[in-house]
């Protein structure tokens, strides 16, 4: 869903080879980056649709339309290229066709740039009227970070994927666009599999197979069902509240929906009947603005490396990175972009001075390198774990960072961090820092826990649960959410030392890597 899962064995050497070679275009817009391995139309109209996708989803949710340009560090890089079987690859699973990961500060999604060929035929592309197109990987993932990033709360299974399903659907006119039309590739699953409306909105912790596709099958036909159905409007809203505000799954279901055996009979008389939905026409003068330029040679050059370790590397793929990033760097010496893969692909394989190095050559090219301060502070950050002393060098390069951008969320939750791993009392600046940091990026989970935290120590336990509210409630989070539950319940009580424990700041970052 939200989260590449990349296995050990995918390295470098099996990587994508749509990646390799061929022309690649960067483009920018008020809301994404895109690098597209395509023709300049591919680009052209990957950023296109990605704005008018944002755009509807705002008019759906009735948020503004013209909200000016998001921040650098909150705008989401769109990697487009190759076959599905390409992503499959790059994330460690051939059942992945396109996979979004939501990070502060450096949020990225990965696409194919059409579907894989039919073996043994010569045509370019398989038709396939009932086949997942690449836009519809796009479109469910980008709507899964939407919703995080606006509307930060505890969501059932059901609904974050039947959110996802509605949008990814989304059939983008010239003028407007058609939210409704059913996920053909999940046609067979809503017409055979057995319907059980309990069993949807409150699964059991052990799914099986057949779960899954009703998570998504019944998930799209519920989220349209009741966003379209006249007589539920504000039904799902209701349900949504009670959620968040901890009553049991079913429990919320009956109050908000009322006699559950009503819905079922409704429900499995609209998934056999006509899907509704909505037309609608962007408002005039709504055309999204972009710029599109080709790739440098450097860019496209360190596009295989840059993109493996961005998706996420263990440490026999961060190994296996190091020599084909330091050849990189002989071919490219002046380029910034291949200094900064570099420099991360020997962070990543702890290489730590030949990191220093790196970025220190990148900010003698480019001052401005906002990227190559938070390495460099990357860099202090692990040398702290031996020597603690090296955070006050960290903290120089976040207030760095921070100078060139004063809304990167990684500069400002770093900085904060940096006076907390010391074990020192972080001064009102660095308080307001994080909690800056929460409000461009409140997906983040680290950010979240580092937050509840703070609001503890202050002793604002209730705007700490609220913070936590999203992982206290959710009734898809298992042992985790279980486990905060337990904890809340201790804080309620008057026992506050354990959540405060369980939420330290640790300078291994192994808690936040656990609970992310």
């Amino acid at each position: 869903m939200f989260k590449a899962i990349v296995a050990a064995s995918a390295l470098l050497a099996a990587g994508p080879a749509a990646a390799s070679g061929g022309e690649w275009w960067y483009g920018e817009s008020d809301n994404f980056r895109v690098y597209s391995n395509g023709e300049k139309k591919d680009a052209e109209e990957l950023i296109l649709s990605l704005e008018r996708l944002d755009q509807a989803m705002r008019m759906f949710r009735g948020l503004p339309l013209n909200k000016g340009e998001m921040p650098d560090a909150a705008k989401p890089t769109v990697y487009q290229f190759g076959q599905t079987s390409d992503i499959g690859q790059l994330a460690g699973s051939q059942g992945v066709a396109g996979f979004f990961i939501p990070r502060a500060g450096n949020s990225v999604a990965f696409v194919p740039l059409e579907g894989d060929r039919q073996r043994g035929s010569l045509h370019a592309r398989r038709e396939d009227d009932r086949a997942l197109k690449p836009s519809q990987v796009l479109f469910h993932e980008y709507a899964h970070y939407f919703m995080f990033q606006h509307a930060p709360a505890a969501y059932p299974a059901w609904y974050i994927e039947g959110f996802a399903e509605l949008f990814g659907t989304l059939d983008l006119r010239e003028d407007g666009f058609n939210l409704g039309d059913p996920p053909k590739y999940r046609s067979d699953a809503i017409q055979y599999l057995d319907f059980d409306v309990e069993r949807v909105l409150n699964p059991p912790e052990r799914i099986s197979g057949f779960d899954v596709e009703r998570l998504y099958a019944y998930g799209w036909l519920f989220t349209s069902y009741l966003s379209f159905e006249p007589s539920r409007t504000g039904q799902l809203a209701k349900y949504l509240t009670l959620i968040n505000a901890g009553k049991p799954n079913l429990d919320a279901a009956r109050e908000a929906f009322g006699d559950l055996k009503v819905l079922a009979k409704e429900l499995d008389k609209y998934r056999l009947g006509r899907a509704r939905g909505l037309a609608v026409r962007f408002p005039e003068g709504s055309a999204p603005r972009f710029e599109l330029r080709q790739a440098t040679p450097g860019e496209a050059a360190r596009m295989k490396v840059h993109m493996r370790s961005t998706a996420g590397v263990s440490e026999r793929q961060a190994a296996g990175l190091v020599d084909p990033a330091r050849a990189l760097v002989a071919q490219h010496p002046q380029s910034v972009p291949v200094l900064l893969a570099a420099t991360e692909a020997e962070l990543d394989a702890r290489n730590l001075d030949e990191a220093e190095a790196l970025a220190k050559r990148a900010l003698a090219i480019d001052p401005r390198s906002i990227e190559a301060h938070l390495f460099l502070a990357g860099v202090e950050r692990e040398r702290a774990k031996t020597n603690p002393a090296r955070l006050a060098e960290a903290r120089a390069h976040y207030v760095r960072a921070n100078k060139l951008d004063r809304n990167h969320p990684v500069a400002l939750t770093g900085y904060y961090l940096s006076f907390v791993l010391a074990n020192e009392t972080p001064p009102e600046d660095a308080l307001i820092a994080l909690e800056t940091a929460y409000r461009y990026a409140p997906f983040d989970p680290a950010i979240r826990q580092n937050l509840a935290h703070l609001l503890l120590v202050e002793k604002r336990d209730r705007e700490a649960k609220l913070i936590l509210g999203p992982v206290i409630n959710s009734p898809h989070g298992g042992k985790t959410a279980e486990k905060y539950r337990e904890l809340v319940a201790k804080l309620e009580a008057g026992d506050r030392a354990p959540l405060m424990e369980e939420l330290r700041p640790v300078l291994t970052d192994k808690k936040a890597e656990e609970d992310s």
